[in-house]
């Protein structure tokens, strides 16, 4: 990880833990062994997995089901949560590597004539240099003691090279591969693809962002362990509202289910494991290449350290099948590997959390890096 990103998520954790030392006790609604509910104090505060998107281009525009928090929000009690992620993505397949390596040396701008030269290649090829930028607005009600509503709308933004140099400074302290990044210049917007039959062509930012498809969801949770496990199930729907519109909506409707798993572990519950699998049934789009009907399962497991009693440093893995089935590229069809590493606390009324994410083991269908900011506020109710 770069020092200056650790040097970022070491500071906010310094922040959120002195933040998390003025609030007031971690409490958690459960129900005792007559089965009343009632509040009890928790030593270490965890409150699940990090919400962090998966922000790959060919799978952007698709239901991504967010991990559940297991901090209970209280019965008839509006939340409110704020989801912000950033990550760049620079990512191809090896026949356009090759065409652009026999263009020459330096830094030499994609033309159209190169863009029609590789949607000429044999067999399927791709290419997506940008980054990402989104901000996911979510209300959630508790109408029960079991059962939630929520809605989530996404927004999105399609940056150009704000993370490029920093990247490529990281890759050299490191010795690590440019994986091609020293082909084209910087800060450059290009998606070009010839995948399934399907082919597309971008040079720079036609659309610079704009509202994504609403999602709607239904969560059913347990006011108390069983078997030492928090169980949160989850059913969502991505609603389609306004049809296909370039890079915000594939026009398709999609609906996923979860189920999300923690436990605290040790006397005092200074640790917690997370579990999370998710099934998503996906409906293509004309811009999406393998625009075929898919079922795409999601594992996430994660562990969490209490730092203080209300803060917690986090870790966890993201494997998924690529959403690109239909493709004779294998660097595409690969599984998908992702690492986050961040920081959560909890206040009387607010959730903070702070990551940065990495992709890992298949580098030619997974974006490079970003990070991501969550708030979230929990009022009491009256």
């Amino acid at each position: 990880m770069n020092a200056a990103l650790l040097g970022a998520l070491v500071s906010v954790a310094a922040g959120a833990a002195a933040c998390g030392a003025q609030a007031q006790e971690v409490t958690e609604l459960v129900r005792d062994e007559n089965g009343r509910r009632t509040v009890v104090e928790q030593r270490w505060s965890h409150v699940g997995l990090l919400r962090a998107r998966d922000l790959t281009p060919f799978g952007l525009l698709r239901l991504d089901m967010l991990p559940a928090h297991t901090a209970d929000a209280e019965v008839g009690v509006w939340t409110y949560e704020l989801q912000l992620a950033y990550q760049s993505t620079y990512i191809m397949s090896r026949n356009v590597r090759g065409y652009l390596a026999s263009r020459g040396d330096g830094r030499q701008a994609i033309t159209e004539r190169d863009a029609n030269a590789i949607l000429d290649l044999p067999g399927d090829a791709y290419l997506f240099d940008g980054e990402i930028g989104l901000v996911d607005i979510i209300v959630q009600r508790r109408i029960s003691d079991y059962w939630s509503i929520y809605l989530s709308i996404p927004y999105l933004h399609y940056g150009e090279g704000v993370f490029d140099q920093l990247i490529e400074d990281f890759h050299d302290t490191f010795g690590f591969s440019q994986q091609g990044r020293t082909l084209v210049p910087r800060n450059r917007f290009h998606i070009i693809y010839d995948v399934g039959g399907v082919q597309f062509a971008q040079l720079g930012r036609s659309v610079r962002g704009g509202w994504g498809d609403p999602v709607i969801g239904v969560r059913y949770s347990l006011p108390q362990p069983h078997f030492g496990w928090d169980v949160v199930a989850e059913l969502a729907a991505k609603i389609a509202v306004d049809g296909e519109r370039f890079l915000l909506s594939t026009g398709e409707h999609d609906i996923g289910a979860q189920l999300t798993l923690q436990r605290r572990l040790g006397a005092e519950g200074r640790h917690a494991i997370y579990l999370a699998g998710s099934a998503v049934y996906y409906a293509g789009g004309p811009e999406i290449p393998g625009d075929e009907t898919e079922i795409i399962p999601t594992l996430i497991a994660g562990y969490s350290y209490g730092l203080t009693p209300r803060t917690s440093l986090i870790v966890q893995g993201y494997a998924s099948p690529s959403v690109v089935q239909h493709s004779s590229l294998d660097e595409l069809t690969d599984d998908k590997f992702q690492v986050s590493l961040g920081v959560q606390t909890r206040t009387q009324n607010w959730l903070w959390s702070f990551a940065v994410t990495e992709n890992v083991s298949n580098l030619s269908n997974t974006p490079d890096i970003g990070v991501q900011l969550g708030a979230a506020y929990m009022p009491k109710a009256k």
